[in-house]
């Protein structure tokens, strides 16, 4: 099975949904903290559930066990943490949810999709899930960066 992930910021809603179409993904799992943002325009869940369905025919799932700590993030964002220590304390959080044993994935297909609003994944939270979860769940054995 195949993780994919994905950010919203700096890309159309059009070239999104194509994108995941194209990929062939069979759920969107939001990662992020506060997904009914009035900021996250067409990624706004309200909007997101709707659009997976209609548009893509999948289910859309937020998923806390894989949401950051807000201050976590918010030390990061703030500068009072760099990527290392972010990352560190993002993986120890992970451990500490015991996400092989409370992670529910019956429900997330062949090729889920792991979504937050960093345009890049290189230093996101989406990337840091992807790889544990590709580490701890013997199903997952590849990761898809879209």
């Amino acid at each position: 099975m195949e993780i994919c992930t994905s950010g919203t910021s700096g890309i159309s809603a059009e070239r999104f949904f194509i994108r995941l179409r194209e990929a062939g993904i069979t759920s969107i799992i939001d990662t992020r903290i506060h997904p009914a943002s009035q900021l996250a325009g067409y990624a706004k869940q309200d909007s997101l559930i709707f659009f997976a369905k209609e548009l893509l025919n999948v289910q859309y799932i937020h998923e806390p066990l894989l949401c950051p700590d807000a201050e976590i993030l918010k030390s990061y964002r703030s500068k009072l943490l760099n990527w290392a220590q972010y990352q560190q304390e993002y993986l120890e959080l992970l451990i500490a949810r015991e996400l092989k044993f409370n992670l529910d994935t019956n429900k997330w297909g062949e090729r889920p999709l792991l979504l937050c609003s960093e345009e890049l994944p290189d230093n996101c939270h989406r990337k840091l899930a992807a790889e544990f979860l590709k580490d701890v769940l013997p199903y997952f054995t590849e990761i898809r960066h879209l």
